[in-house]
């Protein structure tokens, strides 16, 4: 693996099905590893990709934007595509969604996309504040006490959010809508039922609009907002794997 391409790898013997996996906003890839790891167990590859300026620290992020973001993402694809596996697909969640879509209204050789919790809809009317907000407020406080008790995986976030970067994620959000109609593979949204860390009509906003005539989307009605961590993934990766299964043939 370069230098240029951080993340995690798995990749069984034999493996003629590979994925990209990537995370959420001020995330980073542990919140993947459990879908590396079931992947893995299928015989399946998988390569969990740093997305810039995460996994280090917020000063690093606030640095960063969303074409920074897409090029990490893009890097971690190409490495996907070096191992010439016979299939190739991408699966995201929250942000790493939205980079998923977008990545496959440019980018050839994907087969299908996995979509966990789309981050569509997002900011409100607080988000319409961020603007102002970051003149006067370089970071805001997380308070991340909320994470063992709702998940039983741990997950790594940044306890400080850049006011710069918030900004910049909701602009990529707001451009990336746009695209959603040029989404035309194969893809499976699977959308937390008890999201509250965004909007989970944002998951039908996304089987709506896209024009894939290939797509399905699985409300998981219990679930959170990273459901790669929370208990009800023994329910959601299961219709990844079927998935899988139909478009493979395998």
């Amino acid at each position: 693996m370069s230098p240029e391409v951080d993340g995690k790898i798995h990749r069984p013997d034999g493996a003629n099905v590979a994925f990209l996996l990537v995370h959420g906003f001020c995330a980073d890839i542990d919140e993947m590893a459990s879908l590396g790891e079931a992947l893995a167990e299928q015989g399946i590859a998988s390569f969990s990709v740093r997305v810039a300026g995460h996994g280090t620290t917020p000063e690093d992020l606030a640095t960063t934007t969303s074409g920074d973001w897409y090029d990490s993402v893009l890097d971690g694809l190409n490495l996907v595509k070096s191992w010439e596996t016979q299939y190739v697909f991408v699966a995201g969640l929250s942000m790493g969604g939205v980079l998923t879509l977008l990545l496959s209204t440019q980018e050839e050789g994907i087969d299908g996309i996995v979509v966990f919790s789309p981050a569509i809809i997002v900011g409100g009317f607080a988000g319409k504040l961020v603007p102002l907000l970051k003149i006067f407020m370089k970071y805001r406080n997380v308070d991340l006490s909320y994470i063992p008790k709702m998940y039983d995986l741990p997950r790594t976030k940044y306890e400080r959010e850049p006011l710069s970067a918030i900004h910049e994620f909701l602009k990529f959000v707001k451009e990336a809508r746009k695209e959603l109609p040029k989404v035309t593979i194969p893809t499976l949204i699977i959308q937390a039922g008890a999201d509250k860390t965004i909007d989970p009509a944002s998951g039908e906003v996304v089987y709506q609009t896209i024009s894939s005539a290939d797509k399905e989307i699985q409300v998981i009605d219990n679930a959170e907002h990273v459901i790669t961590c929370h208990p009800t993934r023994k329910d959601a990766f299961p219709h990844v794997f079927k998935f899988i299964e139909r478009i493979t043939g395998k």
